[in-house]
C-alpha cells in the first residue's frame, strides 16, 4: 500500500499515477485540517490517526431529542456485494483508492489495480471469493494485501469504477452524504450480514446457513420489535425473500410484500415507518439479477437503486425521511481500510472466530432532506447503526450487545439546517442485464428473450457454457425450503422490477 509517510513510494505514485497522486494528497490536507490539524501534518501522522481524528470532531454536536428528530420514514435499501475502493475509492473527500495499488497473487505476482469499464459483468472471471475465512484472508492481519490469496479470485478482485461508470450512486455519493469507514457487519457472507440488518446478530452463523425448519431464526428482529411497539414496517422483495429466514412469520403478508407495493406507497405516501428494500436475486452467477453481484450487469442493479430512490426522493414522505443505500458485503473485491473489532454477543479472544471483527468496507450512501450535500462521514458504522438510529427515534430497545454500543449513524446528519429538497440525480436507464455467453443460466431462471439464437450457437461452439455456482438466495429456492413454507415464488420481470416497465418492455422488442 502507497503511504505518503514513505518518500519513494509518493514519488512513484506521483510518477504513474499523477492524478491519484494529487487526489490522495488533497484528501489527506483536508482530512488533516477537519482534524484541527495544519495541512502539514497530512503526510507525517498515520492517515487512520487523522481519519479517526477527523470523525471525532464530525460527531461532536448533540442529537435532538427522539420526539424532535424529523425523521419519520426509513427506508433501507440493501445491494450485493462491492467494496468501497472497488466503487467509490475515486469519491472526494473519501479515503479511498484506485489506480496505483499492486496485490501479489497466489503465485506471487504482482497485479495492479486497473479500471474495469467497459466491462460492466466480469463474465470471463471468477466470482470473487468472500466467505467467512477468505475475509481474514484478505484483511491479513489488518495489511489487507490478500485479496489474491484467496481461492479463485484473479485480476477482477482487485479492479474498480469511476463515477462516470455507476449510472446512480457514483452521482448520489457526490451529492448527498456518502460514508468512508462504514464496514459490513460481519466478516463474511450474505446470510450473516443480512441477519445483522434484521437482528444485530448473525446468530452464530459462519455461513449461508437456510433454516432447518419452517420457524427459522428467533424472530428477534427490528421488525418484531416495530410490531410491539406499534411502529409500522415491512419488508418488500422482488423475487426471493430474505425475510424468509425468519419462518413463516417473515414472509407473512402481514411483513413482506413486493416491490410493486413500494412503488405504490412510495408515491401515496403511505410507506411503513421502517422500510426494507430488495433486489432482484435469482441468476447472479449467469448475470441476468439486478443486485449488482457478479455477474450481473451492474447497470441493471443501478437503474434498479435509481428507481426505488428517485420513488422516495418524489414521495410525500421525503420532506421527514431518510434513505440508505447500503451493500450486503464487499463481495471479494479490494480495500485498503482495516476493518474493526467491536463488541459483539459473539465476541472471542480469537480473530478466527470472533464475530465482533467486523467486515471490509461497503459503499454505503444517504438521501434526506437532512443530509449534508457532498458531505463524507468518517465516522465507523455498521447496519447495526442504522438499527441504532431506528431505536432512538422510536424508544425501542437494542436488540443486542452489538446495536447497544454501536455508533448512532443519525449523528452523520445535519440537525441544524433548514431541510432540503431532493437532490438533483440523475435518473438512471432502465437496463436488463444479459446473460454471460460463457455461462449456462442457474437451473432455475429463464433465459433471456435478448439472447439470439446465433448468439447462443456461437457461444456454444466456441465453449461449452460453464454452470454457475449456485449463489446465496438462490439456494432459499432449491433446497425446498420456500416450497415448505408455502411460499409461491414468481421470477422477477420488468413489472416487478422497475416504476416504468413499459420502457423496458419497448427496449426488449427492439
Amino acid at each position: 500500500m502507497t503511504d505518503f509517510r514513505d518518500p519513494m513510494a509518493e514519488e512513484r505514485l506521483a510518477f504513474e499515477h499523477p492524478d491519484e497522486h494529487l487526489r490522495r494528497r488533497e484528501f489527506l490536507q483536508r482530512t488533516a485540517m477537519t482534524a484541527g490539524l495544519a495541512a502539514s501534518m497530512a503526510t507525517v501522522l498515520d492517515p487512520t490517526t487523522l481519519v479517526a481524528e477527523a470523525a471525532r470532531r464530525q460527531t461532536r454536536k448533540a442529537l435532538p431529542s427522539p420526539r424532535n428528530l424529523p425523521i419519520d420514514t426509513f427506508v433501507v435499501l440493501m445491494m450485493e456485494n462491492r467494496s468501497f475502493d472497488h466503487y467509490l475509492g475515486w469519491l472526494p473527500g473519501a479515503d479511498g483508492r484506485t489506480a496505483g495499488l499492486s496485490y501479489e497473487d497466489r503465485q506471487g505476482n504482482p497485479v495492479e489495480t486497473r479500471r474495469f469499464a467497459p466491462d460492466f459483468q466480469g463474465c470471463a472471471h471468477p466470482d470473487p471469493d468472500h466467505g467467512f475465512k477468505d475475509c481474514r484472508t484478505h484483511i491479513n492481519g489488518g495489511k489487507m494485501d490478500g485479496f489474491l490469496k484467496s481461492k479463485d479470485n484473479d485480476e477482477f478482485a482487485v479492479g474498480y469504477y469511476l463515477r462516470e461508470d455507476l449510472p446512480f450512486i457514483g452521482h448520489a455519493a457526490v451529492g448527498s452524504t456518502a460514508f468512508d469507514r462504514f464496514f459490513c457487519s460481519h466478516a463474511g457472507s450474505t446470510f450473516p450480514n443480512r441477519e445483522y440488518m434484521w437482528a444485530a446478530q448473525d446468530y452464530g452463523h459462519e455461513s449461508n446457513v437456510i433454516p432447518t425448519d419452517t420457524s427459522g431464526n428467533p424472530d428477534n428482529t427490528i421488525m418484531d420489535a416495530c410490531d410491539a411497539n406499534g411502529v409500522s414496517a415491512r419488508y418488500f422483495f422482488n423475487d426471493l425473500p430474505v425475510s424468509a429466514l425468519w419462518g413463516d412469520k417473515g414472509i407473512s403478508p402481514n411483513r413482506s410484500g413486493r416491490v410493486e407495493e413500494y412503488y405504490t406507497r412510495a408515491a401515496a405516501g403511505t410507506l411503513p415507518n421502517v422500510t426494507y428494500v430488495d433486489p432482484q436475486f435469482l441468476n447472479e452467477g449467469g448475470g441476468t439479477s439486478a443486485d449488482d453481484h457478479p455477474h450481473g450487469d451492474i447497470r441493471a442493479g443501478q437503474a434498479f437503486v435509481s428507481d426505488v430512490a428517485h420513488a422516495f426522493m418524489e414521495s410525500p414522505q421525503f420532506k421527514r425521511g431518510a434513505l440508505f443505500i447500503v451493500y450486503d458485503e464487499w463481495g471479494g473485491f479490494f480495500d485498503h481500510v482495516p476493518p474493526p473489532r467491536v463488541p459483539d454477543p459473539r465476541n472471542s479472544r480469537n480473530v478466527d472466530k470472533d464475530h465482533g471483527q467486523m467486515g471490509i468496507r461497503i459503499p454505503a450512501v444517504m438521501i434526506s432532506p437532512y443530509a449534508k450535500r457532498g458531505f463524507v462521514s468518517h465516522t465507523t458504522f455498521g447496519f447495526e447503526s442504522i438499527l441504532k438510529m431506528i431505536e432512538y427515534r422510536y424508544g425501542l430497545k437494542p436488540l443486542t450487545r452489538r446495536d447497544r454500543y454501536a455508533n448512532n449513524i443519525a449523528r452523520a446528519f445535519d440537525w441544524e439546517s433548514d431541510p432540503k429538497p431532493p437532490p438533483q440525480l440523475p435518473k438512471a436507464p432502465d437496463f436488463i442485464s444479459q446473460q454471460c455467453s460463457n455461462r449456462a443460466p442457474s437451473a432455475l431462471s429463464r433465459p433471456s428473450s435478448r439472447d439470439s439464437m446465433e448468439a447462443k450457437q456461437a457461444a456454444a461452439r466456441e465453449k461449452p457454457p460453464e454452470r454457475p455456482a449456485q449463489h446465496d438466495l438462490e439456494m432459499l429456492l432449491s433446497s425446498g425450503y420456500l416450497e415448505r413454507l408455502g411460499f409461491e415464488y414468481k421470477p422477477a420481470s420488468a413489472s416487478s422490477t422497475f416504476r416504468e416497465p413499459h420502457t423496458v418492455t419497448e427496449m426488449l422488442s427492439r
